[in-house]
């Protein structure tokens, strides 16, 4: 089966694509989306990844426009993370790709740069109410706006408070805690609770914190779509992580990659046995109902001891975008427009794919939002003052960073490379796949 690797490689299958595209099911006059010759009406297919509640959320949100829309019709095609981008490649690849798509910041330039993308900013697409920031995220240089985020989070430290009262350690003051402070009151907790107990979880192979950590030193993950961090950046982080396994205030590196492998209900945070982890803010919702209530959104710490300096930014959870080879660009762009500036979509649909960027739509929700979701809306809130700017847009090949950072990671933490040679690999295996 065709894979999205083998799919997307560079100069191999996509620069034949759009013409496969343009004699595919969604060409006018095939078997796909489009109009379907008899009443005018059109016939769109929309696709996503997620899970139960998103899959009946969007299932309802999709009938609340054909109510309001009766000349659209729309075939829902959900799936899990797992087996969806691999399936895109395969649909893209031979000309059936669905009108609608559910992007990841991580595929918009292997999708975009190849023309696969409709730019929505040039095909209409009202971003009037959307906040400051939160519309750049989707645009994508020398191609435009190829995707508009579905809901922006931020990176936090997600705390559970009682962890900390059982270990007689108070919260930090999240606004002027440095990294020093957290591995100490992380160590603290570990000392003062039972074993099995830790006050943060290994996060040396997080992607997340990783690009937190770089942005911090005055360096990003990405610059003119090559690597935009050096060697001895990646070695500070890969150094704090084995500062955090030495000192306890995490597991080893056994138990963390046990961990990292279990449900999220199951993990060592959701069943009360760590203090901290790294998280979006909309991962906050759930966790927070696992842990019995009370989670808390702390910033992450920063270099000097000052949330001005914590260079957060506001991240896409996921984006809406429409394939450029749509029969009906008119017909799916009013099913987006719906689905990111309707009030009444976003009742629907919440918080569950983010925060919404349109403050419109976030201002008809909040008064319905219970206090689990309201943590994800007031911690944005919290930040918007202090944010860095926006992050490049992940390049092609960039997608394969998570894994290049786990492995690693996890290489010097199993004591098999030293940081700096982690470092290292982390620069040269990311060149590669950039390349």
């Amino acid at each position: 089966m065709l894979n999205r690797r083998m799919a997307l490689s560079a100069g191999l299958a996509l620069p034949a694509l759009a013409g496969l595209a343009a004699c595919g099911p969604n060409a006018a006059g095939g078997t796909g989306g489009g109009d379907d010759g008899e009443n005018g009406s059109a016939s769109l297919r929309l696709a996503w990844w997620g899970n139960p509640t998103r899959d009946a959320d969007t299932q309802e949100v999709v009938e609340a426009f054909e109510e309001v829309d009766d000349s659209i019709s729309i075939s829902l095609e959900p799936g899990e993370w797992g087996g969806y981008w691999d399936k895109l490649a395969t649909q893209t690849a031979g000309g059936d790709t669905p009108d609608i798509i559910q992007m990841d910041e991580k595929y918009i330039a292997e999708y975009g740069g190849r023309g696969q993308l409709l730019d929505l900013a040039e095909a209409g697409l009202d971003t009037s109410e959307f906040a400051e920031g939160a519309v750049e995220v989707g645009e994508l240089p020398d191609h435009g706006l190829l995707a508009i985020n579905a809901g922006l989070n931020a990176v936090t430290m997600l705390a559970n408070p009682a962890v900390f009262e059982e270990a007689g350690v108070d919260l930090p003051d999240d606004s002027t805690w440095t990294w020093d402070e957290f591995i100490d009151i992380a160590t603290e907790i570990t000392e003062n609770t039972e074993d099995g107990t830790w006050g943060s979880s290994q996060f040396g192979g997080v992607q997340a914190l990783f690009q937190v950590w770089v942005r911090q030193m005055g360096q990003d993950q990405y610059k003119d779509g090559g690597a935009g961090f050096d060697v001895d950046a990646a070695t500070s982080l890969l150094e704090y992580a084995l500062r955090l396994q030495d000192s306890e205030a995490s597991p080893g590196a056994s138990v963390s990659v046990e961990d990292g492998n279990q449900s999220q209900d199951q993990t060592l945070f959701a069943t009360g046995k760590q203090a901290m982890i790294p998280a979006w803010s909309n991962q906050a919702v759930a966790f927070d109902s696992m842990i019995g209530g009370g989670a808390v959104l702390l910033r992450p710490p920063s270099m000097s001891g000052s949330a001005a300096d914590a260079q957060l930014w506001y991240k896409a959870s996921m984006y809406w975008s429409i394939s450029a080879t749509t029969a009906d660009p008119e017909a799916a762009l009013k099913v987006v427009d719906f689905l990111v500036n309707s009030p009444e979509a976003g009742k629907i649909i919440s918080v569950e794919r983010g925060v919404p960027g349109n403050l419109a739509v976030r201002e008809a929700i909040t008064p319905d939002l219970d206090e689990s979701n309201l943590l994800a809306v007031d911690y944005l809130e919290a930040i918007e003052d202090e944010l860095g700017e926006a992050p490049e847009i992940t390049p092609q090949g960039g997608g394969e960073f998570e894994s290049i950072l786990q492995r690693a990671s996890e290489d010097v933490l199993f004591g098999n490379i030293t940081a700096e040679e982690g470092a290292q690999r982390l620069v040269d295996e990311l060149e590669a796949a950039l390349s």
